[in-house]
């Protein structure tokens, strides 16, 4: 926010796309982090999904920084235009960066701006393809990334990885 007021939106969004490209490759993320997301939004999106698993019996899922930038990324290109569609995981597991996982999983949702991440979970789980890459064995790590897009809406991405 204070960027957005010292350089305008104009600056804001061009520095924000700067970042994006640059963070685009995943190579200087980590795999797993010990740590929860430091962000509050993602926290409570992450501790629902691993509550979700957990309730069924199933382990928890650990945090990813990778996939998280995978999946902020992939958040804000969806907002940028205005339309959901999945990211070729096939070519992204083959990729040097991703060098070690066996898998991948996306769960994309778009949802009006006062969309709590109580309900963002909610919906994935009220989707039976959704819930299944919730409560897949296949998987171990998960990143989550989300963007308030121009149009005002929440663009939310839950990126699941096996490793």
């Amino acid at each position: 926010m204070h960027v957005k007021n010292r350089l305008g939106k104009r600056g804001a969004a061009v520095l924000v796309a700067l970042t994006l490209a640059v963070g685009l490759s995943s190579c200087g993320f980590a795999n797993t982090s010990a740590s929860p997301p430091a962000d509050p939004y993602t926290n409570v999106l992450f501790q629902a999904l691993n509550n979700d698993r957990a309730a069924a019996g199933l382990p928890r899922l650990t945090w990813s920084p990778k996939l998280a930038n995978l999946a902020g990324s992939w958040a804000y290109q969806m907002s940028q235009v205005g339309s959901l569609y999945h990211q070729d995981l096939g070519g992204i597991i083959y990729s040097a960066d991703f060098y070690g996982y066996y898998t991948l999983g996306e769960n994309i949702l778009v949802g009006p701006h006062s969309i709590s991440a109580g309900s963002v979970e909610a919906a994935w789980m009220a989707s039976p393809p959704h819930r299944a890459n919730i409560m897949s064995r296949s998987f171990n790590v998960v990143g989550i990334g989300w963007y308030w897009g121009p149009d005002g809406r929440l663009w939310a991405v839950q990126d699941f990885g096996g490793i």
